[in-house]
């Protein structure tokens, strides 16, 4: 998962691809224009991430293979999404369980994270909506693999925060987005336009988008100085209302990057200036009558040979007329980039490559790994007008685990629990 999630990713696409999944009775019968929302929405959610990684590593052989899952906040926990620093204050011992616990057990990334999104009507024909978020990260990362021997401390925070404009017309929408994002070391700005447009008996649903991302890295390690990097993404879907039971969704992504695609905080880190990345992405909703069931899957290919299968299976159940539980499961696998190499079994050589290879990483998130999450939330309509929600997820990587890519048989696991606590309003 971690080597499709770049340093920074609009989040403006992300909305291109929501299209509503409500079920049942997901369309109407009768056709009419399409309204901007009734009611106005204001919301606050609260995350949390931290991470630990089994095993010191330090030697060829038994280094790990985690990945950096402090993008996972950004991305609404374990979803895709923006990345955030990853080097900070180690600290020994596991925590929770999560790392096991006993001196082979390091904690790694920790993250807190408040937001808060704002839906207003602006009359029948029009609709704003933004949000802002504070990431608070800690911890450490390593510089090679997954030796903590090579880890960086620091401390970091995060400021992000986006805008969009919809206008409705008809059987058509039409969208601006803009977001900004700010670190000590990187700086982001993007832009996006959608469009949707439905058929005449609203079952039918095509989306367009284009996103435009500029960034500017200038990391502490003044490796570098004010790099940029470019991303220029189009996405194009359809959504079908099959039967008042069932919507299906496909969406086909093609992004563009160009510029400094290097971790400047990873040892002898040295990769192509650009990299073109294809996502197709497929779901379908089902109503049982009492519970609604959610399946998506995502197949994800680069130009730097990076395959990746995801498969996420949620079932949001009815408890009551006013709290619903949803379990979800998550399984991803990816092969490795054509320049990542596992550890050299030569002392004089290890942590660099073999050789003078034109591009080469020991970045574990380009290695080939596989990834398996699972969760639970709970929503609570506490009043007409007020919602509480609750989410937990616990996440363990191994390259064991992988279907796909030859791996790295001595990588450590990486284990992560990532919770949430939200508030919603409507007015």
């Amino acid at each position: 998962m971690a080597a499709t999630e770049p340093k920074s990713m609009s989040p403006l696409l992300g909305s291109i691809v929501a299209a509503a999944c409500a079920l049942p009775g997901v369309m109407p019968t009768q056709a009419w224009a399409e309204d901007a929302p009734e009611l106005g929405v204001i919301s606050f959610k609260l995350s949390g991430y931290r991470d630990a990684q089994l095993g010191q590593g330090g030697r060829p052989g038994t280094a790990g293979a985690a990945s950096e899952r402090a993008s996972a906040l950004s991305a609404k926990l374990i979803g895709d999404g923006q990345s955030l620093s990853t080097i900070s204050r180690a600290s020994g011992g596991g925590f929770g369980g999560l790392g096991g616990g006993g001196e082979n057990s390091f904690e790694r990334i920790h993250v807190t994270s408040p937001s808060v999104y704002a839906l207003v009507p602006l009359g029948r024909q029009w609709a704003a909506e933004g949000s802002l978020t504070v990431d608070d990260v800690s911890g450490a990362s390593p510089a090679y693999y997954t030796d903590m021997k090579g880890a960086s401390n620091m401390v970091d925070r995060r400021k992000a925060g986006d805008l969009k404009l919809t206008h409705y017309a008809g059987r058509q929408t039409y969208a601006l987005g803009l977001s900004h994002s700010k670190e000590s070391d990187y700086l982001s700005n993007a832009v996006s336009a959608e469009a949707r447009f439905s058929s005449e008996d609203q079952n039918t649903t095509f989306n367009v988008g284009l996103g435009l991302t500029r960034d500017t890295i200038d990391p502490t390690t003044k490796i570098v100085s004010n790099e940029k990097k470019r991303t220029t993404e189009a996405q194009f879907g359809i959504t079908q209302a099959l039967s008042p039971i069932d919507l299906v969704q496909a969406s086909f992504t093609f992004s563009r990057a160009n510029g400094y695609l290097n971790d400047p905080y990873k040892l002898n880190d040295d990769r192509p200036r650009n990299r073109n990345a294809e996502v197709l992405q497929l779901r379908w909703n089902h109503w049982f009558g009492g519970s609604a069931l959610k399946l998506a899957y995502r197949l994800y290919h680069d130009s730097f040979s990076v395959l990746a299968h995801t498969i996420d299976l949620g079932l949001a159940i009815p408890f009551s007329p006013t709290f619903t539980i949803t379990p979800a499961f998550r399984y991803y696998t990816q092969s490795a980039a054509n320049f990542y190499a596992d550890p050299s079994a030569l002392a004089a050589v290890y942590p660099g490559p073999v050789g003078t290879p034109a591009y080469f990483s020991a970045d574990q998130r380009l290695s080939a790994f596989g990834a398996i999450t699972g969760g639970m939330k709970a929503e609570w309509r506490v009043a007409s007008d007020w919602t509480l929600d609750a989410k937990f997820d616990f996440y363990q990587q191994k390259s064991s685990y992988r279907l796909i890519g030859h791996g790295s048989p001595g990588l450590n696991t990486l284990n992560a629990g990532m919770w949430q606590l939200g508030l919603s309003h409507s007015f």
